[in-house]
């Protein structure tokens, strides 16, 4: 009688490679998700508006007329609202860091990794679901704007100008965020470390009062400060009053905020890969 003998079978345990299709559908699919959590805590995203509107109405209604280099409330209000929307994009980078760290710190991501699913989904979603809301914040403070009779004296395309050059200042600020929060251990860290960071920036900055009423060792400071050059690019593509300065930051404001937000994505986009494919190994 033969013995048939079966050759062993082994099972591949290799993840398939996702195509690009799949890795957007799951980009999709976690996306919604984020927003989801989003609408359920909407505290974070409440307090990144709302104080940009509330220093606007302090500085413009309150101390415009003795701020104002021309004495103008109304210029005054003007400059004021490039600065508004400068700030919350900078604040976003809190909303990305926490996002992520919860996720880390809950294992949420090591979870999902074990799914069939794109990991790549996981980090490119984030991204998605910041950047739309960047637009929706951006939107919401033009509308603000507008209320409190802020208008772009620029065309159409200085005005399209200036919102890309503040999404892509956004985006750099989300790829940072995504490194710190794979960094922090718990949402709350990061932040608690994002936000006495973010507010001595924006206002040791050209938002609210020229450089040159600043003590002499700190005025150079301001006008080097990424987030003047932001206020400054943003004024000027809006066709708003800018503050006075001959500095070349101030002259060169356009390039140098496209500039430092590209690099900055090219210096943290790698880090953070990295970071992530090391969880959990």
């Amino acid at each position: 009688m033969n013995t048939v003998t079966a050759a062993p079978v082994h099972a591949d345990h290799r993840a398939p490679r996702s195509s690009p299709a799949k890795t957007w559908s799951d980009t999709l699919t976690l996306a919604r998700r984020n927003l989801r959590h989003m609408a359920r805590e909407p505290f974070e995203p409440a307090i990144a508006l709302t104080m940009p509107v509330l220093m606007v109405l302090l500085f413009g209604y309150v101390f415009g007329g003795v701020m104002s280099p021309t004495g103008d409330e109304a210029d005054y209000r003007a400059m004021l609202v490039p600065a508004m929307i400068a700030m919350v994009m900078f604040y976003g980078i809190a909303g990305t860091a926490s996002g992520v760290a919860r996720d880390t710190s809950l294992s949420v991501m090591s979870r999902f990794r074990t799914l069939p699913m794109s990991p790549a989904a996981l980090l490119w979603a984030r991204v998605l679901t910041d950047m739309l809301r960047a637009v929706v914040e951006v939107a919401l403070l033009l509308g603000v704007g507008l209320l409190l009779g802020w208008r772009p004296e620029s065309d159409a395309a200085g005005a399209a100008a200036a919102v890309g050059l503040l999404l892509l200042f956004r985006l750099s600020l989300v790829c940072a965020g995504v490194l710190l929060g794979l960094v922090m251990p718990d949402p709350d860290t990061a932040s608690m470390l994002v936000y006495p960071m973010a507010f001595p920036l924006t206002m040791l900055s050209t938002s609210f009062v020229p450089a040159q009423a600043m003590p002499d060792w700190l005025a150079p400071v301001a006008e080097w400060n990424p987030i003047s050059s932001v206020v400054t690019a943003t004024r000027e593509l809006f066709g708003n009053p800018s503050l006075p300065s001959d500095s070349w930051p101030a002259e060169h404001a356009v390039l140098l905020t496209a500039g430092l937000s590209l690099v900055l994505i090219v210096l943290v986009v790698p880090p953070a890969l990295r970071r992530f494919a090391r969880l959990n190994r």
